[in-house]
């Protein structure tokens, strides 16, 4: 259940010096460190599976297949049966979806549109605040990412939309599996529900039989005492279980239907930019469009995002500072940009990277939007002929074939 991509301590190998004998304590530190991580790790996520799976055991073949026989309600096996399985089973697939999927490392081809568009994408340091439309520098990877991308140090990796890493499932939280987290505690806390509230007459009698039997008191059972203390051990457990995901489901979905992650729930500097205003809205943006696939640990079949970047409710900053709107602010920013001799991206395909009756603009286009992409315009009117000082310079613009060349003023 480790994810795919290797663990890094790049923080641990700056601390250090890089001569032969700190070269020896790094290596013993790192290993000691990951050592510890790793026997973390999988101790808390045996422990996950060892409640899944004992949960799921002790309700089918202890209280189904015994119990409810032995007290004679035979008829209510198959609906019980039937119901508890199938939330069961989709809080395993789900918890298993969220440990063995990618959490949205960020994907090569954001590192080659950075590559490819050089120093005309605006690169901001990475802070602790709102930062809108910004592609970051990460000080750890060293490499420019999107907006809500932040570094996890335990899988030493920027993770889209990072929300947190979870010990449970061993893996990080981010754009590609948060719909697997949230339905991983949802359906955990229904079927811990469920078992429970169907379990607790007989919950009930089988403790004060077993109250009896401590006191010395005969009687007689059907049912085996392991298979007692079996049952009376998995109705403890359901309850352990729901009073720790009652609270995390409440503050995670607190924060899904703000459009928050738990990193942003920290920030201050301005008003989040990124809620949608309601919050059917700010979950469709990490389950998709509404369907019946909001019910399954699959991937949505009509995302609306792709990761990389983010429509904002907010004000957005303009490149000289002033406050801009998607309906005129970019527009007049566009003749500024234009009067200077660029072209910038805050045109009217701002306003149509999310609609307001154009079309939608997907992949590099939308990114080149997204993310202000200036690239110098040469206007043909303005090609002026070289002087005799450009020939003196040898700066005079001809190409291979004899053709002048542009030559911006």
């Amino acid at each position: 259940l480790k994810p795919f991509w290797p663990k890094g301590r790049a923080a641990l190998s700056q601390s250090v010096g890089v001569g032969p004998r700190a070269r020896c304590i790094r290596a013993l530190m790192s290993s000691s460190s990951s050592s510890t991580s790793s026997w973390t790790a999988q101790a808390t996520v045996t422990a996950s599976l060892t409640a899944f799976l004992y949960e799921g055991f002790t309700y089918n073949a202890v209280f189904l297949g015994r119990i409810l026989p032995a007290l004679g309600k035979s008829d209510q096996v198959t609906p019980l049966l039937v119901v508890f399985n199938i939330i069961w089973g989709l809080a395993l697939w789900s918890y298993l979806r969220v440990s063995w999927a990618d959490p949205g490392a960020v994907p090569e081809e954001w590192h080659e549109f950075v590559r490819r568009v050089g120093v005309a994408l605006p690169i901001a340091p990475g802070m602790k605040e709102w930062q809108p439309g910004k592609a970051t520098m990460c000080r750890h990877c060293t490499r420019a990412r999107p907006e809500r991308a932040h570094h996890c140090a335990l899988c030493g990796v920027c993770i889209l939309r990072l929300d947190h890493h979870c010990p449970w499932i061993n893996n990080c939280v981010g754009f590609c599996n948060h719909k697997y987290f949230l339905l991983t505690c949802f359906y955990a806390l229904l079927a811990c529900v469920v078992a429970f509230v169907t379990a607790v007459p007989e919950l009930v009698i089988v403790t004060q039989r077993l109250r009896s039997a401590v006191h010395g008191s005969l009687y007689d059972s059907e049912l085996e005492p392991s298979d007692e203390i079996a049952f009376v051990v998995f109705g403890a457990l359901a309850v352990f279980i729901s009073m720790f995901l009652t609270p995390l489901l409440y503050f995670q979905l607190k924060l899904a239907v703000n459009n928050r992650t738990t990193i942003e729930d920290n920030y201050n500097n301005m008003t989040n930019p990124f809620d949608k205003g309601t919050s059917f809205s700010n979950l469709e943006q990490i389950f998709g469009k509404f369907g019946p696939d909001w019910l399954l640990p699959i991937k949505s079949w009509r995302p609306l995002l792709d990761g990389i970047s983010f429509p904002s409710s907010a004000e957005r900053l303009g490149f000289d500072e002033r406050p801009l709107t998607a309906a005129n602010g970019a527009l007049s920013e566009q003749e500024d940009l234009r009067q200077n001799g660029f072209a910038g991206a805050r045109s009217n395909n701002w306003a149509r990277a999310y609609g307001d009756g154009y079309p939608k603009l997907t992949g590099e286009a939308l990114w080149r939007a997204h993310y202000h992409i200036i690239e110098p315009v040469y206007n043909p009117a303005e090609i002026r002929k070289p002087s005799t000082i450009d020939y003196m310079l040898g700066c005079m613009q001809i190409d291979c074939e004899g053709n002048q060349r542009a030559v911006p003023v």
